[in-house]
This record gives structure tokens, C-alpha cells and sequence, in this order.
């Protein structure tokens, strides 16, 4: 007769749930990068509308639309960085599944992580005060 070890689902849940905090953290930060982005977008499309009434002659409003434009291309990187988090949060959701899939540890099996602060507590790109490290 073999024996089988009972399985806990909830084993693993401080685990589990650290990988759905990290899974939400991931999300606040797409939404901070989606946020810049929109506010970046419209600042330079209201430099680019106000371009032509510009008395700097024309080598210069050739250079601030060529600067406005390479600005806009540098977007990118938030459709790259949006990528990224979907891919990671796309990962945590298959290893929690996993996590929760495992039989139950040991009793001195998994150390728990004490609980931590956010690091970061802002939720959308608008002005207002600044706190320094």
C-alpha cells in the first residue's frame, strides 16, 4: 500500500496570492504607462496644431515638428512596455494555477513573505505634490 500525502489546495495560497498582487501591481503600472502616454500624445498634438502660428520662421518650426514627430515614434515604448505586462501577468496567471495545482507542503515547507507597502501609491499621471525619497 502506498501512501499518498493529503492535498491542502490552500497550501499555497500565501503564494497565490503573491503572485495576484504582483498580477495587480502589473496592471497599475499598464494603466500609468497608458495614462502618460495619452497625456504625452495630447501635449504634442497641441504643440503640432499650434505649429503653424509659430514666428520662429521656418528652420525652426521644421525642427520642432521634426522633434514633436520623433517625440510621438518614442511612444512606442509604451505599447512595447503594455506587451511586456500582458505577457507577465499572462505568466502569473499560469504559475498561480500551478501553485494552486501543488499538494500541500511541508509544515517548515514555504516561508511566507511578511506583507509590504505599496512603493508606489499613485494610480494616474495628473499634476500634485511631490514626495522625494
Amino acid at each position: 500500500m502506498t501512501c499518498s500525502p493529503s492535498v491542502d489546495p490552500g497550501a499555497y495560497a500565501p503564494a497565490a496570492h503573491e503572485c495576484a498582487e504582483i498580477a495587480a501591481d502589473l496592471a497599475r503600472l499598464n494603466a500609468l504607462i497608458a495614462d502618460a502616454g495619452d497625456r504625452l500624445l495630447a501635449s504634442f498634438n497641441t504643440v503640432s496644431a499650434a505649429l503653424p502660428g509659430f514666428d520662429g520662421g521656418e528652420p525652426q518650426q521644421i525642427q520642432l515638428r521634426d522633434a514633436v514627430a520623433a517625440a510621438v515614434t518614442s511612444l512606442q515604448f509604451q505599447d512595447l512596455a503594455a506587451q511586456l505586462i500582458r505577457h507577465a501577468q499572462h505568466r502569473l496567471d499560469v504559475l498561480s494555477a500551478h501553485l494552486r495545482a501543488l499538494p500541500a507542503p511541508a509544515a517548515d515547507g514555504l516561508p511566507v513573505a511578511a506583507p509590504r507597502p505599496q512603493p508606489v501609491a499613485q494610480g494616474a499621471m495628473c499634476s500634485g505634490p511631490i514626495e522625494l525619497f
